[in-house]
């Protein structure tokens, strides 16, 4: 595997009639994924399986929603900058 990210390895065994993959605690906790949390799985073109917890998941649709109401946004003068020339009491 190639890439600037860790690599680690998981042990794909029988549960029931499916197959489960466990994810080692160490391992849980430098993707920080705890029990109950879902994953998105996404498989590339070249085959490789990409998992993400799914609250780091945004969609096409979701990121088009999100670009449109940041493109509505004003753009304001910063306040902190007159909060501090404000007198302190």
């Amino acid at each position: 595997m190639s890439g600037n990210g860790m690599q680690m390895k998981f042990l794909v065994s029988k549960w029931g009639n499916s197959l489960a993959m466990r994810i080692p605690r160490e391992s849980a906790k430098r993707i920080g994924v705890r029990e109950g949390d879902t994953l998105v799985a996404q498989v590339s073109p070249d085959g490789r399986l990409l998992l993400a917890p799914e609250s780091n998941v945004i969609g096409s649709a979701q990121a088009r929603r999100l670009r449109h109401f940041l493109a509505r946004q004003k753009i304001t003068r910063p306040s902190v900058s007159a909060m501090r020339r404000q007198e302190r009491h």
